[in-house]
């Protein structure tokens, strides 16, 4: 999918192209839409280095105890 944000709108927000795709993808992530690994995938960088850039925007990674609890029944299989 691709859409086009009209200049005026992205000069009046102050967002440049790769400001908007950050904007877009971190909004995704906080509301639950989307995973890390998706948000990366929408700016071309790694889960990692999404979930580093959500510092900029004041906000954490998505963990509650669902995951917490996901993730210890995982390691109960190494």
């Amino acid at each position: 999918m691709r859409f086009e944000v009209p200049d005026e709108i992205a000069e009046s927000a102050g967002l440049g192209e790769q400001e908007m795709k950050e904007f877009l993808a971190v909004s995704l992530y906080k509301k639950k839409r989307i995973n890390g690994v998706q948000g990366g995938k929408i700016l071309g960088i790694s889960e990692m280095e999404f979930h580093g850039l959500l510092e900029k925007y004041d906000e954490y990674v998505n963990y509650d105890v669902e995951d917490y609890l996901e993730d210890g029944d995982n390691l109960k299989d190494f």
